[in-house]
């Protein structure tokens, strides 16, 4: 079965799975560490976006205070498995 990106590429859609599945522990992996537990921005406890571009790992308010920033400034991600990496 072939999955088609937004821009009508075609992939195969196992081998798209299996890869994100390989990003989403590795990512968990990133956030189990101790300083990325921690919001980058106001330093809660609890990080479920991350700016890629910035390296940093934020909590949900200030996630979305960065895609309010534009994608100039910051390119937020979520990290709960509903994006593809």
């Amino acid at each position: 079965m072939m999955w088609t990106s937004k821009l009508g590429n075609k992939y195969n859609k196992e081998e798209i799975e299996a890869s994100h599945k390989q990003q989403l522990r590795f990512l968990e992996k990133l956030r189990s560490e101790p300083d990325n537990r921690i919001c980058a921005e106001c330093g809660k406890q609890g990080t479920v976006w991350s700016s890629v571009n910035l390296g940093v790992f934020t909590c949900l308010r200030c996630g979305s205070l960065h895609r309010a920033l534009g994608t100039h400034i910051s390119k937020p991600k979520g990290c709960t498995g509903t994006y593809l990496w």
